[in-house]
């Protein structure tokens, strides 16, 4: 479609809307003609100079300079008739000239605000038009809006976005209330183009959407991954004592009550398994843990018994500095057990290679002076690296080749949600990583 060419201002009320330009020259010697006759028909006795000055501005104003300089001039002949003293004429004349000079230079003032306004609106990349509110008239649209739009009268909302007819931009529509040239009403529009934001949006919309399927995506992969991680420890567990009952049985020398033990923890522990699942299973809705009083003293010993086996496999010792007076805290057995067991096979990981000097955990418990319980777990392996203590409890972090790095982020997880704390510290005595779990007092 062929864009309609922009539509200029107009400069004046009277020069190019009310006359043509060449009438100002006609209504000014009229004017002359009829305050001649006036004068005339008074007798001459009245000095009507002053008169003169309105065709003289009539005809500077509608015409241009050139026009008031002859209109002032046929005045100047009939005040020159109806009074012959030369100064006077010449007074006259010099009044004359002198309004013609200031109407000329008003006029230009005007025609270039004009000019200096129209080429700011043709300079506008945003579409601009003003319209008559009552009856709809476009009054003006500037290039931007003729080559968008055409020469069609806009059909827009008050307010808010719209597009242009093809469909393919949109816009959003300002208004403001003005006087236009004639003294009527009008309102200024600007359309500015939003399109590039309203698809930044709509991509920013699309993005989100997309960010949200993959956060569910790796909330189900870290459930799936949790689970993984709760179940190895209880199952490893059963797979360490049904290789001992295999070995007792291989060999012939077969204990009852060694035997009958093995096989009550292989029981035990295909029980945890059930009740970790279960657990998972509640934290979905999740009624939260089921808290009571614990003796912290009883709970790790509890779970050392189930690292005892392997650590004398691998070499490792306990130390057990196990407070006097049991600190009893408020915690689920089953989720605190299970954090004290990480804690323990992370130490057992971080010394299982050394010399057997090294191969020592010290497991110590505490009563805090504001009544909460302390369990520390002291190695003295080759400690965190110190890059990863700032992110030690972060998802997905691991210092272990193959680790998921999700065990001390569960482990905070399941300690927070008992209003306590976790934290890590360098080995102050030695080489290696102090983890302290510390949980609330039981009321």
């Amino acid at each position: 479609m062929r864009a309609a060419p922009s539509q200029p201002l107009p400069t004046a009320p009277l020069g190019r809307h009310a006359l043509i330009r060449g009438g100002g020259v006609l209504v000014g010697l009229a004017l002359v003609a009829f305050i001649a006759l006036v004068d005339h028909a008074t007798g001459f006795v009245n000095y009507l100079v002053l008169l003169y000055v309105v065709p003289i501005a009539v005809a500077s104003w509608m015409s241009g300079r050139i026009a008031g300089l002859a209109v002032a001039l046929a005045a100047v002949a009939s005040w020159q008739f109806a009074h012959p003293p030369v100064l006077a004429s010449v007074a006259a004349s010099a009044l004359f000239i002198l309004f013609v000079g200031l109407v000329g230079r008003l006029r230009e003032s005007l025609e270039r605000a004009d000019e200096r306004f129209n080429a700011a609106m043709e300079a506008l990349v945003d579409p601009v038009y003003v319209e008559d509110p009552r009856t709809g008239e476009l009054l003006y649209r500037n290039r931007s809006y003729a080559e968008i739009f055409g020469a069609a009268r806009p059909r827009f909302q008050v307010a808010g976005e719209t597009q242009n007819p093809a469909g393919d931009r949109w816009f959003v529509l300002r208004s403001h209330a003005l006087a236009w040239r004639d003294g009527r009403s009008a309102t200024l529009c600007v359309l500015s183009d939003v399109t590039e934001e309203r698809r930044a949006r709509e991509m920013i919309a699309k993005q989100r959407d997309a960010a949200h399927r993959t956060a569910r995506l790796i909330a189900l992969g870290e459930f799936a991954s949790a689970i993984a991680h709760e179940l190895n420890q209880p199952l490893a567990a059963i797979a360490t004592y049904n290789h001992s009952c295999m070995r007792m049985l291989q060999s012939g020398k077969l204990e009852a009550e060694e035997l009958q033990q093995a096989m009550h923890i292989c029981r035990d522990q295909a029980k945890r398994a059930g009740k970790i699942i279960q657990r998972l299973r509640e934290l979905l809705r999740p009624p939260g843990p089921a808290f009571a009083g614990q003796n912290l003293n009883e709970l790790v010993a509890a779970v050392l018994r189930l690292a005892e086996p392997e650590a004398r496999e691998a070499g490792i010792r306990f130390e057990r500095q196990l407070a006097d007076a049991p600190p009893v805290v408020r915690a689920d057995r089953l989720l605190i057990e299970q954090v004290a067991l990480n804690l323990i096979r992370n130490a057992m990981d971080a010394v299982q290679d050394l010399p057997a000097a090294r191969r020592r955990i010290t497991v110590a418990t505490r009563v805090e002076a504001d009544g909460s319980g302390t369990l520390s777990v002291c190695d003295l392996g080759e400690g965190v690296p110190a890059e990863l203590e700032a992110s030690l409890f972060d998802p997905f972090v691991t210092t272990k080749p193959g680790g998921l790095g999700l065990g001390l982020s569960i482990c905070r997880s399941v300690v927070e949600a008992h209003g306590g704390r976790i934290r890590h510290e360098r080995n102050p005595q030695a080489s290696g990583a102090v983890f302290d779990l510390t949980l609330p007092g039981a009321a």
